[in-house]
């Protein structure tokens, strides 16, 4: 994303209805929650769900950690553009 003001980068972020629902799903989850859950609570393929976190990760909206052989991944507070994301999602 071109533009660097994170409040725009949150609302680009959020416009695409499936990371926006990802988010919402993720927000609560103290633990996070492993993308074959995500997957499931979205209705859509690993494969795509990956691919949607991988792209919420590189902005720093969520973080993953390895669990075992599955990765899993947990919403990020602490990031400049998370801190918007929760405000939007919340609101």
């Amino acid at each position: 994303m071109k533009n660097s003001n994170p409040k725009i980068k949150a609302c680009k972020l959020l416009c695409d209805p499936t990371r926006f629902e990802i988010l919402s799903i993720l927000l609560p989850q103290t633990e996070g929650m492993c993308v074959y859950e995500i997957a499931d609570a979205v209705d859509m393929s690993h494969s795509a769900t990956s691919h949607q976190l991988a792209k919420l990760e590189a902005h720093e909206v969520v973080s993953s950690y390895a669990s075992g052989q599955t990765v899993c991944y947990r919403f990020r507070e602490d990031s400049e553009i998370g801190g918007h994301v929760k405000q939007i999602i919340t609101y």
